[in-house]
């Protein structure tokens, strides 16, 4: 008797089993997908807005948890998204009593926000002067504070301040173009603001930008918001932001599919145990 219904609690639990396993088989072939009005884009694929080119990369799964829908579990999807902003704002600043050099000229630089102007005025390099003229000694000589240069004809001193030539001074006012050295080489730079520290410069060029596309993370490109979706491992997809609702709804769909397909393995694999040790008890020996 003891063997007759674990017999039949084992043939059960096994139906079970086996049409929960038969159900999510017929069920993964159903499984609602994300459909988006959009390309699929690739590594190295480009696509241009405006004028502008973009470029896709690195396509891949993160290490970060978060379980991607479209990139199929146990991760998230990423992207990098690159281009050239050809008209990118850089600044500068000088500071107060600092130094520029500009082609091959050193200038102290002076700024007033009385007059919102900043002042370069050439640094004279003396010993280079000194060599260049014959008539004088290679090297200044001082005297109760002042420098003089000497003669070498008779020995005679003359203030250094009226042998040198007047150093070149250049002014520039707020909103006048201003030469400027960046790590990226001389500029033609506007003067924008001025004060008693410093005075700050800028100028547009190219600059190379790179953002990271995340699953259903939004991207703003030339003005317009665009959303990212990974269809799978090796695409994503960059939709206009009027679509998010639909993607919501969908990724909604997936998750209730998910759940209740969870659900199923949970039945699956409990049921298959429960029938393994009904057949265990079919076969305990029985008491005398």
């Amino acid at each position: 008797m003891q063997r007759r219904a674990a017999a039949a609690y084992f043939a059960f639990f096994l139906v079970i089993s086996v049409a929960a396993y038969a159900y999510i088989g017929v069920a993964q072939s159903q499984q609602p997908e994300v459909s988006l009005e959009a390309n699929d884009l690739s590594n190295e694929s480009t696509f241009t807005i405006d004028g502008t080119t973009y470029t896709v990369a690195n396509v891949h799964m993160s290490s970060g948890g978060g379980g991607g829908h479209g990139g199929g579990g146990g991760g998230s999807m990423a992207a990098e998204l690159s281009w050239t902003n050809q008209s990118s704002r850089y600044t500068g600043t000088l500071e107060n009593g600092s130094t520029t050099t500009l082609d091959n000229t050193t200038y102290n630089v002076t700024t007033s926000n009385s007059s919102n102007s900043v002042t370069l005025r050439e640094q004279l390099n003396v010993s280079a002067l000194l060599q260049n003229d014959s008539a004088v000694e290679n090297s200044l000589v001082t005297q109760n504070g002042t420098d003089y240069v000497v003669y070498r004809e008779n020995n005679t001193l003359r203030p250094a301040s009226e042998w040198l030539p007047e150093p070149e001074t250049r002014t520039y006012q707020v909103s006048q173009t201003v030469p400027y050295q960046s790590e990226s080489g001389l500029q033609e730079t506007t003067l924008t603001n001025v004060s008693a520290q410093s005075a700050t410069v800028e100028w547009f060029a190219p600059r190379n930008r790179t953002v990271e596309l995340s699953e259903g993370g939004n991207v703003t490109l030339q003005g317009q918001q665009y959303f990212a979706h990974f269809p799978d491992h090796r695409t994503v997809q960059l939709a206009s932001i009027d679509q998010y609702a639909t993607y919501q709804d969908q990724r909604a769909n997936q998750d209730y599919f998910h759940e209740r397909t969870n659900g199923l393995w949970g039945v699956s694999i409990l049921s298959g145990i429960a029938a393994v040790l009904m057949l265990g008890m079919a076969y305990l020996p029985t008491r005398g």
